[in-house]
C-alpha cells in the first residue's frame, strides 16, 4: 500500500493525528501494544524446588530411612523440604514482582501527534494510525510506515542480520528495530500480536548474567566439598573398621555431603539483589539487569559525560554575534528554519524559545527538506523555500560551520574562545544561496553545572573512584565546566588518544588526564576497553545512539535521564534524575550488597568446616555419631533460614571499591571454623564428664544443640568487619536469629518425635557457652583477620 493509501485506510490526516476518540475507539479494539507474555505454571515453578544436588541428596535419605523403617525421620525430613520449598518459592515469587515493575518502569516514550500537537506517550499506547516522530537512537515499538524522511534501521535484534537497512518513504520500519541515524514521520499500521514479526521486543532485556561473587563461591564450594570428602571418607573407613554397616551410615554421609551444598545461595543472591534494585528505584534509577548493582560495588574508574550528568542539559541563549549584512532577528530566524520542533532537540529548543521571546516572524517560510545533526556532518541542514525561491541554512559547531565558508575573521575567532572561557557553547549559522555559503553569525548558550555537581564529584572521589570527563564539546568549555566542578582542569583534545605522536600508550594519555575533550563515539568505546584491559571496573554514561557500543562495553554502563532508547537498550543502569546523585547511591548500594553477599559466604564456609570437623572428629575420638541424619537436616534448614535474611541486614558500605579476592574471606571462614570446631570439642568433652551425657539418643540431641548455638551465635560475629556490638543489626535478621533461638529451645526441651529432650540447665548451659565464645574469643580473632 502506498502512504496516501494507508493514511486514508486508518482515516487520519498527516499534519493532525488521531483525536483522543479515535485513540480510545482504537485500543478497546486493537488492545494494548503489548504482548502478554507467557507464564511459567506455578506449579512449575514450586516443584523445581525438589529438583536439583541438594533436593535430590535429600530425596535419597528419605529413601534410606524409609528402607531402614526410620518412618519419623522420613516424615519430618520431607515436612522440612516442603517448608523450605514454600520458603523459597514465595521469597522468589517477591523478586520477580520486582523485576516484572522493573520492566514496566523501562518503557519506552514515543512522540506522536495527537489532536494537532505533539506529545510523549508510553510505547504500549500506541495505536494504529498514529502518527509518531522517529529520530536517531529510537527504539521502534510497533510496525510503522515513512510518510516522509530516511531512516538508517538496525534490525539485528529480528532478523539476526548486523547490516544498516537504508529507509526511505513508503518503507516499513518493524517493531523491535533501533535507528542508528536519520529522521522521519510515519503511521502506525500494526501493533502488539498484529506486528510483522508478532511480538514486541522489549527495550531492555532482564538478563540474569552469571555474578562473580556466583563464581567465586562455586570455587568455595569445590574446597569445601573435598574436605567433606576427606573427613567422611576417613570416618567411613573407621566405621567399616567398628563393625558399622555402609546402609546404617549412608544418611548421616549424605547428610554431611548436603552440608556442602550452598542451599540458600540462589535465594540469597536473587533475594539480595531484588532488594538492592527495589532500594535504587525508590532513587530514582532503575537496573536493567539484577547484577548491575554488583558491578557498581567493583568500579574503580567512572568515565562522564558532560551534558545532563555535570550540566542541566537545558540551553539558553546568552549572546548573538553577526557578520556583515545580517543582524540578530536574522541568525534566530535561520537557527529556526536549521531546526525541528518535534525532534525536542536541546539546541533546537534554545532557538526556538528565544525566536519566540524575540517575537520571530517566520510567515512565509518553508522547510522543505532537513537533515539532522549526526557526529560525522556536525550540524543541521534544511532546504527552506519563499517567495518561490529555495535556499538552504545550517547551523553547527563553529568550526565546522566555518570551514564550509572559509571565513577569516580573527574577531569571532576571539569571541568564540573568551565564551568558551565562560562556558558557553558556539553554535554557528550560515545560509546557503546560488552555490555560496555565507556565514551568517555565532550564539552563545549556555548550559550551567547542576547546582550540587562540584558537591556529588568530590563525594564520588571519597568512595574511591576516579573520575574521567569525557565530552564532545570544545577544549576552552570543557576545561571551564571540569574546573568549575571540582575534576581538575587537566582537560586535553582526544585526538591526542588517536595520534599519539611519540607512540605513547592509550592507558597511560587516560590515567594521566582529568578528562577529554572534542571526543567522538569511538573514542570512548576506546577509553574504556583501554581501562579495562589493565584491570580497571569501569563505568561509563551516556545518552547517545552512538554511545551505545561504550555503554554496552563497560561494566557499570549508565544511560542518562535524556537518553535514546538505543542507549538505554545498551546500559545496565538508566537513571531517572539528572545529576551525579544517582551514581553515588548506585555505588553506596552496591557495595552495601557485596558486603551482605560476602557475609555469607564467610557465615557458609565456617559453618560447613565446623559442621564436618565436629561431626567426624568427635565421632573418630567417641566412636558414636554426636548428631543424627534428622539432626542435621534440621539444623541445615533452621540456620540457612536465618542466614538468608543476611541480605536484609543492616551492614556499612566501604570508602573505596570492592574486590572480588577471595582468599581473606576463605582465610576468615577457615579459622573462625577451626575455633568453632574447638570450643565444640571443648563442650562435648565438658557435656559427657559434667552433665553425664552417655545415651545416644540424649547425644545426638546434645550434638543439635552444640552445632544450633555454635551456628547462631557465628551470625553476629560474621556480619561485620567491626566488635559486633558496634554495628546496628536489621530488624528483618535479629527477629529472624530470636524466632530461631525459641524454636531450638523449644525443640530440645520439649522434645520431637524421634527427639529426646535435654534438661533445662544443659539447654541454657549451651547457649551461654557458645555466647560467650563467639561474643569474646571469636570476635577478637576475626577483628585481627580483617585488621
Amino acid at each position: 500500500m502506498t502512504v496516501s493509501d494507508v493514511l486514508s485506510d486508518f482515516k487520519v490526516q498527516a499534519e493532525a493525528g488521531l483525536s483522543d476518540k479515535d485513540v480510545k475507539e482504537r485500543q478497546i479494539r486493537y488492545g494494548l501494544n503489548e504482548v502478554v507474555e507467557k507464564k511459567q505454571r506455578m506449579v512449575l515453578l514450586f516443584l523445581k524446588h525438589f529438583w536439583g544436588l541438594t533436593a535430590i541428596m535429600l530425596e535419597l535419605t528419605i529413601i534410606i530411612s524409609f528402607l531402614l523403617k526410620k518412618y519419623v525421620d522420613v516424615y519430618l525430613i520431607g515436612g522440612l523440604m516442603l517448608f523450605n520449598a514454600i520458603i523459597g518459592f514465595v521469597q522468589e515469587s517477591k523478586a520477580a514482582k520486582t523485576v516484572a515493575a522493573l520492566k514496566q518502569s523501562l518503557q519506552v516514550l514515543v512522540r506522536v501527534l495527537r489532536n494537532n500537537k505533539w506529545e510523549q506517550v508510553t510505547g504500549n499506547q500506541l495505536v494504529p494510525g498514529d502518527i509518531i516522530r522517529i529520530r536517531t537512537g529510537d527504539f521502534i515499538t510497533a510496525d510503522v510506515k515513512i510518510i516522509n524522511g530516511i531512516a538508517g534501521a538496525d534490525q539485528s535484534a529480528l532478523t539476526g542480520e548486523s547490516m544498516l537497512l537504508s529507509k526511505k518513504e513508503g518503507d516499513m520500519l518493524f517493531s523491535g528495530s533501533v535507528i542508528k541515524n536519520g529522521e522521519c514521520n510515519a503511521v502506525v499500521t500494526a501493533t502488539g500480536i498484529n506486528t510483522f514479526f508478532g511480538k514486541t521486543i522489549q527495550l531492555v532485556q532482564m538478563a540474569k548474567p552469571r555474578l562473580h561473587m556466583e563464581e567465586v563461591v562455586a570455587s568455595v564450594v569445590k574446597i569445601l566439598f573435598l574436605i567433606v570428602l576427606v573427613f567422611v571418607g576417613i570416618t567411613i573407613v573407621v566405621s567399616l573398621l567398628r563393625g558399622e554397616t555402609i546402609l546404617s551410615m549412608l544418611p548421616l554421609v549424605l547428610i554431611l555431603l548436603v552440608t556442602a551444598v550452598p542451599v540458600a545461595m540462589p535465594a540469597m543472591f536473587t533475594v539480595s539483589m531484588a532488594k538492592g534494585s527495589q532500594q535504587l528505584a525508590t532513587k530514582g534509577i532503575l537496573v536493567s539487569r539484577l547484577s548491575a548493582s554488583e558491578d557498581a560495588a567493583t568500579m574503580t574508574t567512572l568515565c562522564i559525560d558532560k551534558t545532563g550528568t555535570i550540566t542541566q542539559n537545558k540551553l539558553s541563549v546568552q549572546d548573538i554575534r553577526t557578520t556583515e549584512n545580517f543582524t540578530p532577528e536574522d541568525i534566530l530566524r535561520y537557527g529556526v528554519l536549521a531546526s525541528v520542533a518535534a525532534n525536542n532537540d536541546p539546541i533546537d529548543m534554545a532557538f526556538l524559545q528565544k525566536a519566540e521571546e524575540n517575537k520571530i516572524d517566520n510567515s512565509g517560510y518553508r522547510q522543505i527538506t532537513f537533515i539532522p545533526f549526526s557526529a560525522v556532518i556536525k550540524r543541521t541542514e534544511a532546504i527552506v523555500q519563499k517567495d518561490g525561491t529555495q535556499f538552504k541554512v545550517m547551523k553547527g559547531a563553529y568550526n565546522t560551520i566555518k570551514g564550509l565558508c572559509n571565513l577569516q575573521q580573527p574577531d569571532l575567532d576571539m569571541t568564540v574562545d573568551t565564551w568558551a572561557s565562560k562556558g558557553y557553547k558556539t553554535i554557528a549559522v550560515a545560509i546557503q544561496k546560488n552555490n555560496i555559503t555565507t556565514f551568517a553569525g555565532i550564539l552563545a548558550l549556555i548550559d550551567p553545572p547542576l547546582k550540587d555537581s562540584s558537591k556529588m564529584i568530590a563525594g564520588i572521589k571519597e568512595l574511591g573512584v576516579t573520575i574521567k570527563m569525557l565530552t564532545g564539546d570544545a577544549l576552552q568549555i570543557a576545561k571551564e565546566i571540569a574546573t568549575q566542578v571540582g575534576i581538575g582542569n587537566d582537560i586535553v583534545p582526544a585526538g591526542l588518544l588517536r595520534e599519539r605522536p611519540d607512540g605513547g600508550d592509550s592507558h597511560t594519555i587516560i590515567i594521566g588526564h582529568n578528562g577529554f575533550a572534542e571526543v567522538l563515539p569511538e573514542d570512548k568505546f576506546t577509553i574504556v576497553k583501554t581501562l579495562q584491559q589493565h584491570k580497571e571496573i569501569t563505568g561509563m554514561t551516556g545518552d547517545g545512539v552512538n554511545d551505545a557500543p561504550a555503554l554496552k562495553q563497560a561494566e557499570v554502563g549508565i544511560a542518562v535521564k535524556s537518553a535514546t532508547d538505543a542507549a538505554k537498550q545498551a546500559a545496565s543502569v538508566v537513571l531517572l534524575h539528572e545529576g551525579l546523585e544517582s551514581i553515588i547511591n548506585l555505588i553506596t548500594v552496591g557495595r552495601t550488597i557485596h558486603h551482605r553477599i560476602t557475609n555469607w559466604v564467610v557465615s557458609k564456609i565456617s559453618k560447613t568446616l565446623f559442621t564436618v570437623l565436629f561431626v567426624c572428629v568427635a565421632y573418630l575420638v567417641t566412636g558414636k555419631f554426636v548428631v543424627g541424619a534428622f539432626d542435621m537436616v534440621l539444623l541445615l534448614f533452621i540456620i540457612d533460614f536465618v542466614t538468608l535474611t543476611l541480605s536484609t541486614d543492616i551492614v556499612s558500605w566501604s570508602k573505596k571499591p570492592e574486590t572480588w579476592n577471595i582468599k581473606p574471606l576463605v582465610k576468615q571462614g577457615f579459622i573462625l571454623g577451626l575455633l568453632l570446631t574447638v570450643e565444640a570439642l571443648v563442650w562435648l568433652y565438658i557435656g559427657k564428664k559434667y552433665f553425664e551425657i552417655t545415651d545416644l539418643k540424649q547425644l545426638h540431641s546434645f550434638g543439635f544443640a552444640t552445632l544450633f548455638f555454635a551456628g547462631i551465635f557465628n551470625i553476629f560475629v560474621v556480619r561485620t568487619p567491626i566488635r559486633f556490638y558496634k554495628q546496628p543489626i536489621g530488624k528483618n535478621l535479629l527477629f529472624a536469629i530470636i524466632a530461631d533461638i525459641i524454636l531450638a529451645c523449644t525443640i530440645i526441651l520439649l522434645g520431637l518425635p524421634g527427639f529426646t529432650t535435654l534438661p533445662i540447665v544443659v539447654t541454657v548451659s549451651s547457649l551461654f557457652y557458645f555466647a560467650v565464645c563467639s561474643f569474646t574469643l571469636n570476635d577478637w580473632a576475626k577483628l585481627k583477620l580483617t585488621h
